[in-house]
């Protein structure tokens, strides 16, 4: 049976001989080598081309999420799995930027680093319970920004008739004949339309529109 090649990157030798503990419970991998630093996990991996890598984020050197990008940008296919005392939002965000494929805190069980193993040396991504918990309050936090920065628009059931007949490119006249009103009430609607959204001309009124969920 091939085994999987593993290199292990962390500062600390506890550290290091816990994962081969819980490696060594599987016949299937094999722990091809260890790293102290950032620097030698770089030119270890360059040298032995491991299966998947599991990385600290602070070590000597070159941090973690430094020999990750420099990896990733040589091997954009090498598999990483950071093992961090960290669940801080921001390096989770850059790991994710730069193609780490797995991320496990290390206050959570073994069974999770484990579990991250397996799935990232099938090809897919896993990041622990804690990790995950990190991505969403902050996709909660943006969508909270995002809100409070584009306020709800409410239009009268006039104004979305009137908003609609913009978009189909009618003139005032024209939608003062469709809706049998003036054109000055169509010019008012109008210009509440523009007040509302905050639109400039029809074009950016559309637009708007558009991307709130108007039209």
């Amino acid at each position: 049976m091939e085994k999987h090649k593993i290199l292990i990157a962390d500062d600390h030798s506890m550290i290091r001989d816990g994962i081969k503990t819980l490696l060594k419970q599987n016949k299937s991998y094999e722990v091809a080598g260890e790293a102290v630093n950032g620097r030698e996990a770089v030119e270890k991996y360059k040298a032995l081309r491991p299966d998947l890598i599991i990385m600290d984020i602070s070590m000597p050197e070159l941090n973690g999420m430094e020999a990750a990008k420099e990896i990733l940008t040589e091997d954009p296919t090498a598999r990483i799995v950071m093992l961090s005392m960290y669940d801080d939002e921001d390096y989770i965000s850059l790991c994710m930027e730069y193609g780490v494929k797995g991320y496990v805190v290390k206050n959570e069980t073994g069974s999770e680093l484990d579990y991250a193993v397996k799935t990232v040396l099938k090809g897919q991504n896993y990041f622990s319970n804690q990790v995950q918990q990190v991505i969403f309050k902050k996709y909660s936090n943006n969508v909270t920004r995002k809100k409070q920065k584009e306020p709800e628009v409410n239009l009268t059931t006039r104004e979305v008739e009137i908003l609609k007949l913009i978009s189909e490119g009618l003139t005032s006249l024209q939608m003062a004949d469709k809706l049998f009103i003036s054109p000055r009430t169509v010019e008012t609607h109008r210009a509440n339309l523009m007040k509302k959204t905050g639109a400039k001309n029809s074009i950016e009124l559309v637009k708007k529109a558009q991307a709130t969920g108007l039209l």
